[in-house]
């Protein structure tokens, strides 16, 4: 069976929502499956904290079944609602 992965890129303006995004999804993504496999982080400015940017990554999961069933899910759609990041990200299915 072929691997499945998502091509994702989100813009994050806030510190606090940068730093909770990072503690909170990418342990989830491993948690299902899915491993990083590549990453950018792209700053609005050159100051040495967050002050908005977008964040890209490569997840690797098992099959293009799993990748699907990892965005379908109610935890990752409910994050995304309540942090109203929908219109910020960019994700794509490929396997």
């Amino acid at each position: 069976m072929s691997k499945g992965y998502w091509v994702k890129q989100v813009t994050i303006e806030s510190t606090d929502l940068f730093v909770e995004y990072i503690q909170t999804v990418i342990p989830w993504l491993l948690s299902v499956g899915g491993v990083v496999i590549a990453k950018d982080i792209s700053q609005n400015s050159d100051l040495n904290e967050w002050d908005g940017g977008q964040l890209g990554v490569v997840v690797e999961f098992e099959s293009k079944f799993a990748a699907r069933k990892a965005f379908e899910s109610n935890v990752f759609q409910e994050y995304i609602d309540l942090h109203g990041l929908g219109s910020d990200l960019s994700l794509s299915i490929y396997g």
